[in-house]
């Protein structure tokens, strides 16, 4: 009876040992028959993506995988980062992901397979380079807008001209890559005036949880509104602001929540004036006109007495009111700005005007550089966007270039660097 129970005990215990369901207990060793050993993961491959220093990771994951950790490690240094400790698996004979990598170099990428338990595999190391420069296919080398604006707005940047019978919208991530909607922006259905579609600016409203397109349509000024800032803009009562020409529009909301309207008026040449809107967004009130910039100085009086295309900002206590002069056609078409402690002036011209020039280093040979618009990019920098003829004989086809802009310690703007090119992808 005795040898009996023993031999069962013993048979239970063995089987028990053996049993794959079991978690290793923290007394057995590496070289413990008993102890489980997870497969690697195989077939790990590394391949390029459109973007630059982005990798697209894929493998075969062993059974009994639940998750995979991922790291990476540049070549010629020794720190590893892991990417993510835990990539479920879920049952999945083979997995994906994409690897963001923060520079163009030689990556060794690790993949390490887990099963239930917690018990790893040994590491599987490839050695993988992601593309230097983003893959797309270029359908027109340039972005070709004239009088251009661009809104950032949920992680990408959008980019609104002069081209066409209403506006085209223009989508990017990285300011030379841009993707053109196939839909308009603004249909001159859904606008009053059928002719000369200018100069649009859209803004996202907070408060009113909407965006809203300021434009110039037939000599007059508009304003549409969307849900989307690709649009449709619907202008809900087919009329202009006010009932004067006017053109060249630009929203500026203060930080007391008082919104104004910057626009042109044909008052002794093309005029800048400002006005207070009412809280519809879609009027102004007249008996807060005042005038702003007007063409005196002898850099803005090169052909015609224009002064156009404003724009607004503040820095600290000091408000900027950014503008071009002269006639879009001349090649001394240029940028200048001034400054004023109140969005409605009066306004002081800054006395190094102006500030984007074809005989500047900015604009690196282009002519007829101006009409353009600042604006803030995903990690907190301004650029400036603007238009420039086609070359140095042709005004039209006119396109937009994007340069480097910022503040000096003194409070003096500068438009700089190399200027990005865009162009037009599929």
């Amino acid at each position: 009876m005795f040898s009996n129970c023993f031999m069962l005990a013993l048979t239970l215990f063995w089987s028990c040992k053996s049993s794959s369901n079991v978690a290793p207990t923290e007394n057995q060793k590496d070289d413990d028959p008993a102890t489980v050993v997870v497969a690697t993961v195989s077939d790990l491959v590394a391949e390029e993506t459109n973007k630059k220093n982005e990798l697209r990771l894929s493998w075969i994951n062993p059974p009994g995988t639940v998750s995979v950790a991922l790291s990476y490690t540049e070549e010629g240094t020794d720190t590893e980062h892991i990417v993510t400790p835990h990539i479920r698996v879920d049952g999945a004979s083979r997995s994906s992901y994409v690897l963001k990598l923060p520079r163009y170099a030689t990556y060794k990428v690790t993949a390490i397979a887990m099963d239930n338990y917690g018990r790893k595999s040994e590491a599987h190391t490839i050695t993988a380079t992601p593309a230097e420069e983003n893959s797309y296919e270029v359908i027109e080398n340039k972005l070709p807008i004239a009088d251009p604006y661009v809104l950032y707005h949920g992680g990408k940047y959008y980019a609104y001209g002069t081209r066409v019978n209403g506006f085209e919208v223009y989508m990017s991530e990285d300011l030379k890559h841009w993707r053109r909607s196939e839909h308009l922006a603004l249909s001159p259905e859904n606008s009053w005036g059928d002719r000369w579609f200018w100069a649009p600016e859209v803004y996202y409203v907070e408060s009113k949880n909407r965006f809203y397109m300021f434009y110039s349509v037939d000599e007059h000024i508009c304003v549409a509104t969307s849900s989307r800032p690709e649009g449709p803009f619907i202008q809900q009562e087919k009329k202009p602001i006010v009932t004067e020409k006017a053109i060249d529009t630009h929203f500026y909301m203060d930080e007391d929540g008082t919104p104004y309207l910057y626009y042109v008026r044909f008052t002794g040449g093309n005029v800048i004036w400002v006005a207070e809107m009412n809280d519809d967004l879609i009027s102004i009130k007249p008996e807060t006109l005042t005038e702003c910039i007007r063409a005196q100085d002898a850099w803005e009086r090169k052909q015609g007495t224009i002064a156009e295309g404003p724009s607004v900002l503040k820095r600290g206590d000091t408000y900027y009111l950014m503008y071009s002069a002269n006639h879009f056609e001349s090649k001394d078409y240029a940028v200048g700005y001034a400054t004023a402690t109140s969005p409605k002036g009066p306004w002081k011209k800054y006395e190094g005007n102006p500030v984007l020039r074809r005989d500047m280093p900015a604009a690196d040979g282009l002519v007829g550089t101006g009409h353009g618009a600042p604006f803030v990019t995903a990690n907190g920098s301004f650029r400036y966007i603007y238009h420039a003829h086609a070359n140095e004989n042709n005004v039209q086809p006119r396109t937009s270039f994007i340069n480097q802009m910022d503040f000096s310690a003194e409070g003096i703007i500068r438009i700089f660097g190399d200027a990005i090119h865009p162009v037009v992808v599929k």
